[in-house]
């Protein structure tokens, strides 16, 4: 007779072993499954690739370009234009993604003094329509410009060379009136072939629709609606490794916006630019990509430090942290702008950062304040200084004939409010906005800029500053950089100094950028990834596919 204990073992010994079965299968499950995926990602796979291999390759880009004037870059005030002409023709120093300056028709460029430049040009490089591209080059192209003066928007870039002396064949020597810091931004004006030209003014010439380039693409045929570019297979960068997937890229040309919209969706253009706000209005939001960038136009308020009430650092600092730039960008600019805390590109290379702080930070704003000795009261900070109470009622002027600005002062005005600090609107007409500019007496003014390629901040902190800011550090730090042209590393360890000194004075307040967007369509194939200075950077790995 089996015993009870016998009867537990051998219900525990068949459970174990079932349990042992269990697992073995589930094992021998999770195997086959697995197998299974594989052979499934192993088909899906070698189904892509086979996919891959029967597209089509498509080496023809169209681009858009609206009211086109003339496709010569030097007297052209069109910014599709300009886009464009970066294709066709080439600067002595070009800039890079991150904005850092690198040769394209120069070989090296050496700071002789705080004056004095010399560029030495590659050897070798050829016009389209033949010869080589000279020292002479340079100084005719110098001489146009500053002829054309304003009516060249490379005016500004040669405004103060004051003398232009060939060396030898490649080599040119620039003398400017004054020291500039980052002159060497300046000299990314396209060149311009004095053989083409035949040393006739740029400013009446009718060769101007055809002129010779050094670029990666030459114009070909020209009609009312469209010009043909084809790839240059002399272009220089070839013979460095480069590579040209395009053989052609044709601009279509449109005399309105909608237009050109209404031409990309309809499958009649590839890639186009814009800066509006609304142009889902007109193509939708699907079916195509976008690559956008920080735009060029800065907006800014520009506090006083010299006025009664603003020469309070911690004051500046509170303001600073009461304005909610979020709020501003999605109320008045429908968050279709970027939220701005320094005056420089988040993707410069000086001035990297994933993300830009709005510094919104109201309990921050009352702890300066009472830190600093003020107090609120009824509703309004106040202090006493020298016997005397100072209350934190502040002018802001901004220019009535712009509406968007005006709303944005309307916003800040409730903002402070909202922490005690009153802000009285002047909405100034044209002519006395610029007085106002002009004699500086202001507490607050809201203004802004077109920033440009050039990392200098003197127009915000150096001598003649809209902010009247004075501070012996800051003035040595921008020397110091305005020496540091050539050594990154050292510039950034500055800058990061800059920066740190800017934030605790807060003479101005940084607001906004605008935004501007690449638009193209999905079967457009390589990275598109443009700044304010080129969209088309990586063209030469671009294809279409479909």
């Amino acid at each position: 007779m089996i015993s009870r204990k016998e009867l537990i073992m051998k219900k525990y010994n068949f459970l174990k072993y079932v349990f042992v079965v269990f697992v073995i299968a589930l094992i021998i499950y999770a195997i086959y499954l697995n197998k299974k995926g594989n052979d499934k990602e192993t088909v899906e796979e070698t189904t892509q690739s086979k996919e891959d291999n029967n597209l089509t390759n498509i080496t023809t880009l169209r681009v858009s370009a609206i009211n086109l004037d003339t496709i010569n870059p030097i007297i052209s005030n069109n910014q599709n234009v300009q886009d464009i002409s970066k294709l066709i023709y080439e600067p002595m120093l070009s800039v890079t993604e991150d904005y850092q300056i690198e040769n394209c028709l120069a070989k090296e460029w050496i700071n002789l003094s705080d004056t004095a430049y010399v560029v030495v040009l590659k050897e070798g490089v050829r016009w389209h329509k033949g010869g080589q591209v000279t020292a002479n080059d340079v100084k005719f192209t110098i001489e146009q410009i500053k002829a054309l003066g304003t009516n060249s928007i490379y005016y500004s870039n040669v405004e103060h060379i004051i003398n232009v002396e060939t060396l030898s064949t490649y080599t040119v020597k620039i003398t400017i009136d004054n020291k500039i810091p980052f002159f060497e931004y300046n000299l990314t004006f396209p060149i311009m072939s004095s053989l083409y030209y035949e040393n006739e003014p740029i400013a009446t010439s009718s060769k101007n629709n055809n002129a010779s380039g050094t670029g990666k693409y030459i114009i070909g045929n020209i009609t009312p609606t469209e010009i043909e570019l084809k790839k240059n297979d002399n272009w220089w960068g070839l013979s460095e490794g480069k590579s040209l997937s395009l053989e052609t890229i044709l601009v279509k040309l449109y005399t309105s916006a909608g237009e050109a919209y209404n031409a990309f969706k309809l499958g009649n253009l590839d890639l186009m630019t814009t800066q509006s706000l609304n142009y889902e209005d007109y193509i939708g939001t699907m079916g195509y990509h976008i690559a956008e960038y920080i735009g060029r136009e800065y907006d800014y308020l520009a506090l006083n430090c010299s006025s009664t009430i603003l020469k309070n650092a911690e004051l500046r600092r509170a303001i600073n942290y009461a304005i909610d730039k979020s709020n501003i960008v999605t109320s008045v600019y429908e968050n279709k702008y970027y939220v701005a805390d320094f005056p420089v590109s988040t993707s410069n290379y000086l001035y990297k950062v994933e993300k830009v702080s709005s510094s919104y930070n109201t309990n921050k704003s009352k702890e300066l304040l009472e830190n600093g000795g003020w107090e609120l009261v009824s509703g309004i900070w106040q202090k006493q200084v020298e016997g005397s109470t100072i209350k934190a009622r502040i002018n802001l002027v901004v220019d009535s004939g712009n509406a968007k600005r005006v709303a944005v002062a309307e916003e800040i005005e409730k903002q402070l409010a909202e922490t005690g600090i009153i802000v009285n609107i002047i909405r100034a007409n044209s002519t006395q906005y610029a007085k106002y500019l002009e004699n500086k007496n202001y507490d607050m003014i809201l203004t802004g800029k077109v920033i440009g390629i050039s990392p200098d901040l003197t127009s915000y902190i150096g001598n003649g500053n809209l902010s009247q800011f004075e501070d012996t550090e800051v003035s040595e730090l921008l020397r110091e950089i305005a020496d540091l042209s050539d050594n990154a590393s050292e510039l950034q360890n500055k800058y990061k100094q800059l920066i740190r000194l800017i934030e605790e004075e807060r003479p101005y307040i940084s607001l906004y950028f605008n935004r501007g967007t690449v638009i193209y369509t999905q079967d457009l194939k390589g990275k598109v990834t443009p700044n304010f200075y080129n969209i088309f950077y990586n063209i030469e790995e671009w294809v279409r596919q479909y």
